[in-house]
């Protein structure tokens, strides 16, 4: 099986339909939903947009996602009628429509196809710098997501990497690491990383990374487009696609991230790969955005109470008598219809 001809990607709301853009770009069988049919016309002609009717964002109300798929009965048709081996869900939690879409779906996949398909899912992660319903629906979104059985991997992309360069590179980075680590078909001696080994990474349950590997392994663990990792060093397969011997030793990835059940090696390829499976989710950095949320709240219903307190003096206006102008007859002005009428009468005199 080749991987990516059995690859379907999923763009929830409009972080995730730009995302998946880049995957159709590169050949991938994509679908894209959304609410606005203004995020949707930034697509162009790509093929699969269902505009979803009535539901441009949930706006914090996230029981209405089921709402949403049951008034939108086209989209669910085709969720049911994939072909293809692994589903991608792409979708950022901070948003509203692919926040309050991505369990719901995934749900809806797993109860459809149960353990005939892989769901992958790809939850961008807001900036600590947004706004307050940004983190608590990150938050709310992450939970639901821990909540549910059987979806393989989760790659956690963090807005917060971003610094220097704008939210795109995070988007292309990864879309060329995870494409470079489906389509890999490099050989040598003594082993080869393969199509099973990976398939058995994707279906990993828990948090994945991917990364080169050029200069020893530091964009594999801080400098890298990833969520920080829980430091719990919990992991379930390590993965390496070996440009040279001399590269990276195994045992350097194993000392970082923890003793793996499986590792896979492969040699021959255009650069070096590094990918880890099974990982605990980054709860202590979704943590740090709920509490965010809670303290960004309480701060503001603080200053609403503070500014429903103030109020105006009373002040002592002493009455400005009007100047008398000589030879001045106060007369009351005519405006409006008035003025209008008397301006008529005088022409016609």
């Amino acid at each position: 099986m080749e991987i990516k001809k059995n690859t379907m990607v999923i763009g929830l709301g409009n972080c995730g339909c730009k995302i998946t853009k880049l995957f159709a770009d590169m050949g991938y069988s994509t679908m894209f939903a959304n609410g606005s049919e203004q995020d949707l016309k930034v697509l162009g002609n790509m093929k699969n947009i269902y505009k979803l009717e009535g539901y441009d964002g949930f706006g914090g109300h996230r029981e209405k996602a089921m709402e949403c798929l049951r008034d939108n009965a086209e989209f669910t048709e085709t969720l049911e009628k994939i072909e293809q081996k692994i589903v991608i869900l792409v979708y950022a939690v901070g948003g509203s429509t692919g926040s309050g879409l991505s369990a719901v779906v995934a749900q809806y996949l797993k109860d459809v196809y149960g353990d005939d398909k892989i769901i992958v899912t790809v939850p961008v992660l807001p900036k600590e710098s947004e706004a307050i319903n940004k983190h608590k629906n990150a938050y709310q979104a992450v939970q639901e997501l821990m909540s549910l059985e059987g979806v393989g991997a989760t790659f956690f992309l963090d807005n917060n990497n971003c610094e220097g360069k704008d939210l795109k590179w995070i988007n292309k980075t990864f879309a060329s690491l995870l494409d470079a680590f489906i389509t890999d078909d490099s050989w040598g001696e003594p082993n080869n990383f393969d199509e099973s080994e990976r398939l058995e990474m994707l279906a990993d349950p828990g948090a994945m990374i991917i990364s080169y590997c050029k200069d020893g392994i530091e964009k594999l663990l801080t400098d890298n487009i990833f969520a920080p990792l829980q430091k719990d060093k919990v992991c379930n397969n390590v993965g390496v696609i070996h440009q040279d011997k001399n590269d990276v030793e195994i045992d350097t990835i194993v000392a970082e991230v923890g003793k793996p059940l499986n590792v896979s090696e492969g040699w021959g390829g255009k650069c070096t790969l590094i990918a880890v499976s099974g990982m605990s989710f980054p709860v202590d950095h979704i943590q740090r955005l709920g509490k965010l949320a809670v303290d960004g709240q309480k701060e503001r219903q603080h200053n609403i109470k503070m500014a429903k307190e103030q109020s105006l003096p009373t002040l002592d206006f002493n009455d400005i008598e009007k100047p008398k102008i000589k030879n001045n007859i106060d007369k009351p002005k005519l405006t409006g219809r008035d003025a209008l009428l008397a301006m008529r009468k005088k022409a016609r005199a």
